[in-house]
């Protein structure tokens, strides 16, 4: 989570089984929780669920993204199938509790016993889950360990409702780890005091209860940082499924050892590297430079959840409108290491700046399922992803402008030339792809055959290319 009030500043603080990817179309019922071996070959599309869809006459747009807009649990039920299309097999919906005035973005908690009623039921939310599991789909729950919503110091109706339950208020010094744990986020949201053993307590019980009462079968954890690192360990435990926290932070140093006590991170040191390559033009080596960092900073880099965009980001497309550039940044996410994560919108081409407008509705796209980057999601995850194992290995050859990498039998060459750019390239796949393979570009459909140990081809129109085995005569 991240408010427009919030200054980030660059911190230098000293802190010291495996389920292969399946076709949605097996339609297996879930009925295991599921760890991070399970969660590795997923992929994710993250919804706002007061945004996704109202499951009636989805029409109009909302007259204040500052405030509710009327997307509920049985409208994700009823698009799951579009999110199907597209070939992802799990989902993240936003926190469930009841929130303070406005909070439809779920980061507001009040009551954490109770269901925002603006989302629905109890027993919306359970038919959510059991009809995404029908689908062989996951579900991702976020949420909030680190805050209650804003209050003018009446705590009634909170479930921590004494003042002796948060720290003390202070402004946050982003330049003191100590502050960063205890001072109240965007200077308005009480901090949990989570050096208390009771708070600590109720926190874990109120994660238990959902996993057990709802089935989910992964955590996305808000303002990580925000809270003391050795907390995390117990909390993940008690939930008892996967869990990727949010420390929003560019430096792999500072991000990678919250993995001691948490299965994933979302790799935001790797955002950051997106944004330098494919937005803003830098080189290749900038990318390669940060996958390395992160090699050596986290322990295990496969289970890092990669985006491009997200809600506290402004999208990529609001800065940046070349269609090229976002694929190639695309299939990176969807096919490196870690677990990819698409936000929605982003298949429609959706460009909102800051929050909260990168937080548009989606029922005006009228979720359509023809659009370029909707198909374009849809063949990596179903002609790829799903397809080609996910043994993957980077670095394969990295050019100023071009960079490629192996995902299972898939040889996946990026540039970042943007729309209009071509080049005749030749990429170096040495002895990942024997000599006299027949390879085919899922986008494009341009044929080649590895030779000495490279593939020759021309880029056309700065598309990125996902070659597959075979060929299409």
């Amino acid at each position: 989570m991240k408010f427009s009030t919030i200054t980030q500043s660059v911190l230098l603080a000293a802190l010291s089984t495996a389920a292969l990817a399946r076709p949605l179309a097996e339609n297996k019922t879930i009925v295991k929780r599921a760890g991070a071996d399970d969660w590795r070959d997923r992929s994710i599309y993250q919804i706002l669920t007061d945004r996704f869809a109202t499951g009636g006459s989805d029409s109009g747009d909302c007259g204040s993204l500052s405030g509710y807009c009327g997307g509920t649990f049985k409208g994700v039920v009823s698009q799951l199938d579009y999110i199907a299309g597209m070939g992802f097999d799990a989902i993240w919906i936003s926190p469930i509790p009841a929130n303070s005035p406005n909070g439809y973005h779920g980061y507001w908690a009040t009551d954490f016993n109770a269901i925002n009623e603006n989302f629905g039921s109890s027993e919306d939310l359970k038919a959510l889950v059991d009809a995404a599991h029908d689908k062989g789909m996951y579900v991702m729950l976020d949420v909030v360990p680190n805050h209650s919503g804003p209050t003018n110091g009446d705590y009634s109706g909170y479930t921590f409702d004494s003042p002796s339950n948060y720290h003390t208020e202070c402004s946050i010094n982003y330049d003191d780890q100590k502050s960063i744990e205890q001072c109240w986020v965007a200077d308005e949201l009480p901090d949990h005091n989570t050096e208390d053993d009771g708070v600590v307590s109720k926190l874990n019980d109120i994660l238990s209860n959902w996993i057990t009462t709802y089935g989910f079968d992964g955590i996305r954890i808000d303002t990580v940082k925000h809270v003391r690192m050795d907390y995390w360990g117990q909390y993940q435990a008690a939930g008892g499924v996967f869990a990727t926290g949010e420390v929003f932070h560019g430096d792999p140093k500072y991000v990678g050892p919250y993995q001691q006590q948490l299965d994933s991170l979302l790799n935001f040191p790797l955002y950051y590297a997106i944004q330098e390559t494919f937005k803003s033009g830098g080189s290749m080596s900038r990318l390669s430079g940060a996958l390395q960092s992160n090699r050596d900073s986290f322990s295990d880099v496969s289970v890092l959840t990669n985006f491009v965009d997200n809600h506290d980001v402004v999208r990529f497309l609001n800065t940046n409108k070349d269609i090229s550039q976002l694929k190639n940044a695309l299939a990176l996410v969807l096919l490196a290491e870690g677990i990819p994560v698409v936000y929605y919108g982003t298949e429609q081409e959706y460009a909102g700046g800051a929050d909260p407008a990168n937080r548009e509705v989606l029922w005006t796209s009228g979720y359509n399922t023809d659009s370029d980057l909707y198909k374009f999601i849809a063949t990596i995850n179903n002609k790829v992803r799903q397809k080609s194992g996910k043994k993957v290995v980077m670095d394969v050859d990295v050019g100023d402008s071009t960079y490629a990498f192996v995902h299972g039998d898939a040889l996946v060459v990026l540039n970042n030339l943007g729309s209009g750019g071509s080049s005749e390239v030749t990429v170096n796949v040495g002895s990942n792809i024997a000599d006299n393979t027949a390879l085919t570009d899922a986008i494009s459909g341009t044929e080649v055959t590895v030779s000495g140990g490279s593939v020759k081809f021309a880029i056309k129109d700065g598309l990125p290319a996902v070659f597959v085995s075979g060929s299409s005569k």
